[in-house]
């Protein structure tokens, strides 16, 4: 056995400072253009006050430095504004980073505009269900490099925004061609080692490149918790990953049984930890409080 907590604590520390990204509440007057642009709403699972801005730098693809803003979760804000000081130091470009009410919630125009964009109330598109993006629990990250693809039963594919089309090669270096960047492919260990191990490009179909998650349950347990146990949750989270990763290598994440299992694996429940805390919350809490502890079995299936 392996405690985690101590390694990871280790882990943490080269990004415990972030250098230039920052975390402040929404405002008052952000909020109400946020309703106003039918970004927010009452019926939202997540209100304003539990909503964060991340400010962070950013290489334009010109080289340029600019500013962008993403609008998040409270809990994992905080591993957002260590992602983002990552990809400035590796020089990784980002097109640009608005909030949504730039286009008034919709993410058609946002994508056609190469936004980066994270908190949206709206459905998963196409269906009725709620996107992660209405939890403030997932990121979309240059559509024109990584677009959203979908596929007709007899094979037609559909890209949004259209001009990504332009990008389904996804190869980096290609002979006789200039070099590309911006790809979700050079950023994913970035995204996975700060909490966000789910990615639209492992999907078959749809396939969503741009797209950076948490698991659903993940959201609806935070959205569910008050903030401090929340944050507590997802920095265990992050630990639990950097652990696993750090211990015993990244390549066998397409096995890795992530923290929610391992905390459902010691409470000995097949139960999500959502309905879980909604049944008795205490029960959650005393687990997420306990020293993570790890093993290969524990981290990888």
């Amino acid at each position: 056995m392996k405690v985690i907590s101590i390694i990871s604590a280790v882990a943490m520390t080269v990004f415990s400072t972030p250098l230039w990204a920052n975390v402040t509440p929404l405002s008052s007057s952000q909020c109400q253009a946020m309703i106003g642009k039918g970004v927010m709403s009452t019926k939202a699972p997540v209100q304003c006050d539990r909503l964060r801005n991340v400010t962070f730098k950013h290489y334009t693809f010109n080289g340029k430095t600019a500013t962008g803003k993403l609008v998040v979760l409270d809990a994992v804000a905080p591993h957002v504004e260590r992602i983002f000081d990552e990809l400035y130091q590796q020089g990784f470009p980002i097109a640009q980073a608005k909030p949504i009410e730039y286009y008034a919630g919709n993410d058609v125009k946002s994508m056609d505009a190469n936004n980066t964009s994270a908190f949206n109330y709206r459905p998963i598109a196409g269906k009725s269900s709620l996107s992660l993006h209405a939890y403030g629990v997932a990121i979309d990250i240059n559509p024109l490099q990584n677009p959203f693809v979908e596929f007709t039963s007899w094979g037609t594919a559909t890209f949004k925004p259209l001009k990504g089309h332009e990008y389904s090669n996804r190869m980096l270096q290609r002979l006789g061609k200039e070099d590309r960047k911006g790809f979700a492919e050079e950023v994913i260990n970035i995204f996975a080692q700060n909490g966000f191990i789910y990615w639209g490009g492992y999907w078959d179909t749809p396939i969503d490149f741009q797209h950076f998650q948490t698991s659903r349950d993940m959201a609806y347990l935070m959205t569910a918790m008050p903030t401090k146990d929340a944050s507590k949750f997802f920095t265990n989270y992050v630990d639990w990953v950097q652990s696993c990763q750090n211990n015993y290598g990244s390549k066998q994440m397409n096995k890795f049984k992530d923290y929610t299992s391992y905390l459902q694996t010691e409470l000995k429940t097949t139960t999500s930890l959502n309905r879980l805390y909604k049944a008795n919350p205490n029960v959650v809490i005393n687990a997420i409080n306990k020293t993570l502890q790890a093993s290969r079995t524990h981290c990888f299936q």
